[in-house]
């Protein structure tokens, strides 16, 4: 059914046959999940390739009209051989992945074949908007990662460093059914709250009177979620507490403003003129949001100066923050379905400002 999605797109651009090399793809088209394959679609008969080590587990996977090709010598040898079957005098690529070292073996080997690289991945585009299968899973990992968090709530104390929280993060999430963390966790005490992707340090613990922000996300079953939490610890710091207050309501704004049609530009700029209102403006550098899915980070991209529409059945974060240097920061996101007239948000943690 992608695949036939797929190729309604590529027909409507011309696009055939079209190379994809990003695993992410063709993990999305055809459920492979191992480390070396190259994809061509063609309108009539299309290709999977892959050496020895994945034939039989890829001959399980294929569906009608998709072949295997067994990958012998190099990967430009193979694409040809699949472009001497459908006799192609051109063929399309992704050009967010290729790799140039990849670029100059296809020039050398498809002499008389041109390539053309495709700006717009329409794969991406198609990812962006997610099926009913694809929801429940995005919906239990962002369950997982809730029930994460309120596990973190009874853990943090202080003297517990911000290595220990990270790890205790990992190991909560394989203990409950997922593969991984989708990034490395971000858990930013004191004033290294000011920086957006800090790394946490095992020599750093957990102070009386420290701002804690924690960015975590868990891989279940081949999908993300996206969650940051911001709180304090036995006490609040009056301009922290303040400038938390200011992000939660850039942050509910933003998502009651979230539904089918609104531009991503669009979207970013109310969080962000609620952030500047109050002086803030320069302190918020980074875009509003993102799609999630098989990657942590897809489209759309919700950021300044990035135009997209938001659709039904996206799942996105809504992201924002504020970042003092020397003093701490505070960012609250969730992970939201777009659904018919607004919008669902996944992870439910709650979002009032909490001392422990």
């Amino acid at each position: 059914m992608r695949i036939k999605k797929l190729k309604k797109l590529l027909k409507e651009n011309g696009h055939f046959p079209y190379l994809i090399t990003d695993l992410n793809n063709i993990k999305y088209l055809t459920g492979y999940a191992g480390s070396n394959a190259y994809l061509i679609i063609d309108e009539k008969e299309s290709f999977i390739i892959s050496d020895s080590r994945y034939e039989e587990y890829i001959k399980k996977l294929l569906t009608r009209g998709v072949r295997f090709y067994l990958q012998e010598g190099s990967a430009a040898g193979a694409i040809k051989g699949c472009l001497d079957i459908i006799s192609n005098k051109e063929i399309f690529v992704e050009s967010h992945n290729i790799t140039l070292s990849l670029y100059a073996e296809l020039k050398k080997t498809l002499k008389k074949i041109k390539i053309i690289p495709v700006t717009e991945d329409p794969v991406s585009i198609l990812r962006s908007v997610k099926d009913e299968g694809e929801i429940s899973l995005l919906r239990e990992a962002c369950a997982i990662t809730d029930r994460c968090f309120t596990h973190l709530l009874q853990y943090i104390k202080p003297g517990v460093s911000e290595w220990d929280i990270a790890v205790e993060i990992d190991y909560y999430y394989k203990k409950n059914g997922c593969t991984a963390c989708s990034f490395d966790p971000i858990v930013a005490s004191g004033a290294g709250a000011s920086m957006p992707h800090y790394k946490p340090s095992e020599d750093k613990k957990i102070s009386k009177g420290d701002i804690l922000l924690i960015d975590m996300g868990c891989l279940y079953k081949g999908y993300n979620s996206d969650l940051t939490r911001t709180i304090f610890v036995d006490s609040v710091d009056s301009t922290l507490g303040d400038i938390y207050n200011i992000v939660y309501e850039a942050q509910k704004k933003a998502v009651s403003s979230v539904k089918p049609g609104i531009d991503t530009c669009k979207l970013d700029s109310i969080a962000r003129t609620v952030i500047s209102d109050y002086g803030y403006g320069e302190n918020f550098g980074h875009g509003l949001g993102h799609g999630v899915g098989i990657e942590i980070h897809e489209l759309p991209a919700i950021k300044k100066f990035t135009s997209a529409i938001i659709k039904k059945n996206m799942v996105i974060t809504i992201e924002p923050g504020i970042y003092i240097p020397g003093k701490g920061g505070v960012r609250i996101e969730d992970t939201v379905l777009v659904t018919s007239g607004g919008c669902e948000i996944l992870t439910k943690s709650s979002k009032e400002l909490i001392v422990i």
